[in-house]
């Protein structure tokens, strides 16, 4: 279970990098994407988002690849 915690993780800073990259950002507003990211994606674990989940499974169009 740990591995797939840490690949999940590797694949959201990848994602963030990447975003970071088109947008053109500089170091600083990249450190800042991924904060507000990160920040985002804990909070919401720690409040155990079931209706996010829910959310997601019922719009797939909706949630990026």
């Amino acid at each position: 279970m740990e591995n797939a915690k840490g690949s999940w993780f590797m694949k959201v800073l990848a994602s963030i990098n990447q975003l970071s990259e088109e947008l053109g950002l500089d170091d600083l507003g990249s450190q800042k994407l991924r904060e507000f990211v990160l920040a985002k994606c804990k909070e919401e674990y720690m409040a155990g988002n079931r209706s996010g989940i829910r959310w997601a499974r019922t719009n797939p169009q909706k949630v990026a690849a």
